[in-house]
């Protein structure tokens, strides 16, 4: 890598965190990245979009190209993830690192690029593990929780319909009390309420953490197929036209959410942007095992988990619990697990993020899951704590 090449790396890298509430530091692996994936003239072109947003005609009249030669360039960065649709269809800004950038290019069919990506793009899940010391520990803590009680969270964790009952037609819950259809509340937060409303527009592509793990000699423990994340709307149709992700049906969509869902995942959904508030582009259906969220957090990693949850559980009957510590092997954040000194199971909510796991798995039907929408942060702790609940 010549040193004009990484300055221009560091530079685009600010501009793609600008994109974005999740800043991605730009240390040396993740420079390298750039030099994986794009050539020199791929930066020159997206550093000429800065902050704007742009249509296709306007980035002709940006990049000074025109007929085949505009085609070339335009579908190289598309297709590579550098540029996104994140406002409107037809109109083009640049895509933040992560989520974003790499996971976007990463999810697709295997190759040497990709292959040479996903190793380089472990060593910074590495680096957030070591940097898992007192000091640092202690001071993006107390940040990230200070965010959170201003902010929405970063992604959002969804639950099926709770009857596993996938239908078209929105749930209607009570609230405490009998009340009618005018107070009637929809719920927000199910997987098929997101895939419903995106139903002509759905993809499914590779998990890029399932598949690292994969080239790291490694097989997922909750047995995960590859190909499980989705993406919808306009990202669905930016995927299939760079081979990245294909199209399936609304009731293929259903299928693989329920054969996942038993297997255990998390459905974690993400926005433009990272923010919660705005429209959803991706579904990864996540495991505790692979995913560089969930998976990393639990071997020490600073935790990244900033979520929009609008579920929690709730006990509904004391005597049914068994003792079997189900519950346990598969929260993502270690809320919950059976204390066997004290016969009786624990649940911290302050690291429960509502994915409804617990439930899922649970053989005794000892909990459900009732609507709470809340924004939660989950503390990185120490790594003498992983590996073991609290």
């Amino acid at each position: 890598m010549t040193n004009e090449f990484r300055k221009k790396a560091v530079e685009l890298g600010k501009l793609m965190n600008s994109k974005s509430k999740l800043s991605v530091p730009l240390v040396k692996c993740i420079i390298e990245c750039f030099e994986i994936v794009f050539d020199e003239q791929d930066i020159d072109y997206m550093l000429l979009m800065k902050d704007g947003y742009y249509s296709r005609d306007e980035l002709k009249e940006l990049w000074q190209l025109d007929g085949e030669a505009f085609e070339k360039v335009f579908t190289s960065i598309r297709d590579k993830g550098g540029i996104w649709e994140s406002r409107q269809e037809g109109v083009y800004d640049i895509t933040p690192i992560f989520p974003g950038w790499v996971e976007l290019y990463a999810s697709g069919p295997l190759n040497d690029k990709r292959r040479r990506l996903l190793i380089k793009f472990a060593e910074f899940e590495e680096l957030l593990i070591k940097l898992n010391i007192a000091p640092v520990r202690m001071y993006m803590n107390r940040v990230n929780e200070r965010n959170m009680q201003r902010e929405q969270g970063r992604m959002s964790t969804l639950i099926p319909d709770p009857a596993n009952n996938l239908s078209a037609k929105k749930r209607i819950i009570k609230i405490n009390k009998n009340v009618d259809a005018v107070q009637a509340v929809y719920t927000e937060g199910e997987v098929m309420d997101i895939l419903n409303r995106n139903k002509e527009h759905i993809a499914v592509m590779n998990c890029f953490c399932r598949t690292k793990k994969m080239l790291e000699n490694g097989k997922c423990d909750y047995d995960m197929p590859i190909e499980s994340c989705m993406a919808v709307g306009r990202m669905a149709v930016q995927l299939e036209k760079a081979g990245v992700a294909r199209h399936i049906s609304i009731d293929e969509a259903r299928k693989l959410i329920d054969t996942l869902e038993k297997k255990g995942c998390i459905h974690t959904l993400y926005h433009y942007g990272t923010y919660s508030g705005n429209e959803e582009i991706v579904l990864c259906n996540c495991c505790i095992d692979c995913c560089f969220l969930y998976g990393s957090f639990r071997e020490g990693a600073l935790s990244q988990l900033m979520i929009k949850a609008f579920y929690r559980p709730q006990i509904v009957d004391n005597a049914k619990c068994t003792g079997c510590n189900r519950c346990a092997c598969f929260c993502p954040t270690n809320a919950t697990w059976y204390d066997k000194e004290r016969a009786e199971l624990v649940y911290d909510i302050d690291r429960c993020i509502g994915c409804g796991q617990c439930v899922t798995q649970c053989p005794s039907g000892y909990r459900s899951m009732v609507k709470d929408e809340r924004n939660i942060f989950v503390k990185t702790r120490k790594k003498v704590d992983y590996g073991r609940n609290l």
